[in-house]
């Protein structure tokens, strides 16, 4: 399973980074994950009391949606299934053989724009599941949402294990949190662009 969630994460960036012309561009993608990282240090230690209010109406939004856009990405397939394959042709026939070639441009935009939006909606869905299971662990363990950090003091005479293992679990707990829902946030925006992409290039197509 591991490697299943793997390639559909490889599968999601190779979508933002590939562009229409196959050059590949990693610039978008390292920005993002910088900025991520960046602000999700930053409000684990800007929150340093409690830090989420109530989870539950977050799992619960993720949820729903979660389950929006599998019903969604179900539809691809239909679609794809749509998609005629064009043979290329050899003889000299103007007519036929333009039309053949714009009928197999067209369903390659269109096949490319249906791949890159279910890579993207497919993370996204995968890390809302991982989200989900952040509020589920919290549940059990209402201390690393509720554990105020501000009131932690170490005194390096006489070392505490337990609280040093408990303030670190709470942190990077806090932090993967964080990391996973802003992630969820970039990957759900570039499937929709690849929807709103795909939607004005059928409409400009139409006949």
């Amino acid at each position: 399973m591991i490697k299943k969630v793997w390639n559909i994460y490889v599968n999601a960036t190779k979508s933002v980074c590939i562009k229409e012309d196959n050059k590949v561009n990693y610039l978008e993608l390292i920005l993002m994950y910088l900025i991520i990282l960046i602000v999700s240090a930053f409000l684990v230690f800007y929150k340093s009391e409690k830090f989420i209010e109530d989870s539950k109406i977050l799992a619960m939004l993720l949820s729903l949606f979660s389950g929006l856009m599998y019903s969604v990405l179900l539809k691809i397939p239909d679609k794809l299934s749509k998609l005629e394959t064009i043979e290329r042709v050899t003889e000299e026939k103007n007519s036929e053989l333009k039309s053949r070639i714009e009928a197999n441009t067209l369903n390659n935009r269109t096949f490319n724009y249906l791949k890159n939006f279910s890579f993207t909606l497919s993370y996204s869905i995968v890390v809302a599941i991982f989200c989900i299971f952040f509020v589920i662990v919290s549940s059990f363990f209402p201390s690393l949402l509720n554990f105020h950090l501000s009131t932690v003091s170490f005194d390096y005479v006489n070392y505490d294990i337990i609280l040093t293992f408990k303030v670190t679990l709470t942190i990077l707990y806090r932090f993967f949190f964080v990391f996973f829902m802003f992630q969820f946030l970039y990957f759900i925006t570039k499937s929709v662009i690849y929807l709103t992409d795909f939607t004005l290039y059928e409409f400009n197509n139409l006949k």
